[in-house]
């Protein structure tokens, strides 16, 4: 396919954010997105100062997709409740997307580099803010600590689902069996979770 000129700086982040959802991020260079694209080797250079730009820039799309999935979930008259149903909507895009949110997350980008990536990830974390505030009725101290909190245990059970899905099943661990038990288990756990973080921190 041949892009448009106008519009193939966009086309180029599509075609590096679906190479990336695929093949994960060790292979991808400019050359190989423009290869894909089909347009000249230089082409991405007039839009990108290098790999680690596109990659910021697809980092970016990947935040705008994360929070438009938490978008889905619209705020309630129960703010537990609706911090359980994001919890569960960042692990299935974590699941559906797991190059992706390891961009997002786990690359070395300098996102104050990267002013539009910050702010897509500042967009997304203070959707989390949000529902805590509500949730703590103002308590600035306790939206700040359980936001973390919240991030790092939902965060954490998605690397733990990964881990799972990634072992030989015939190996029959100790962890294996444990974690099996984590995605069947999901909606409780998070429950659970909510319901005991420390609303007192000042």
């Amino acid at each position: 396919m041949q892009y448009h000129h106008g519009n193939l700086k966009q086309q180029l982040i599509i075609c590096a954010y679906d190479w990336i959802s695929t093949n994960g991020i060790e292979s991808i260079s400019l050359r190989k997105i423009a290869k894909i694209a089909k347009v000249s080797q230089t082409a991405p250079y007039r839009h990108f100062d290098s790999k680690e730009h596109m990659l910021a820039e697809v980092a970016t799309l990947g935040f705008e997709n994360f929070a438009s999935e938490m978008n889905k979930n619209k705020a309630t008259d129960n703010p537990a409740d609706d911090l359980v149903k994001c919890g569960m909507t960042y692990i299935e895009f974590g699941l559906a997307n797991e190059h992706i949110i390891d961009l997002m997350f786990n690359y070395p980008l300098k996102k104050t580099d990267f002013p539009e990536l910050l702010a897509a990830a500042d967009k997304a974390f203070r959707m989390l803010l949000e529902r805590l505030h509500h949730m703590h009725h103002g308590n600035a101290g306790a939206v700040k600590l359980n936001s973390i909190s919240m991030h790092a245990y939902v965060h954490g059970l998605l690397a733990i689902i990964r881990i799972n899905q990634r072992i030989d099943k015939s190996a029959q661990s100790a962890f294996f069996k444990a974690s099996s038990k984590v995605k069947e288990n999901l909606e409780k756990m998070l429950e659970n979770f909510v319901k005991n973080l420390d609303f007192s921190s000042k």
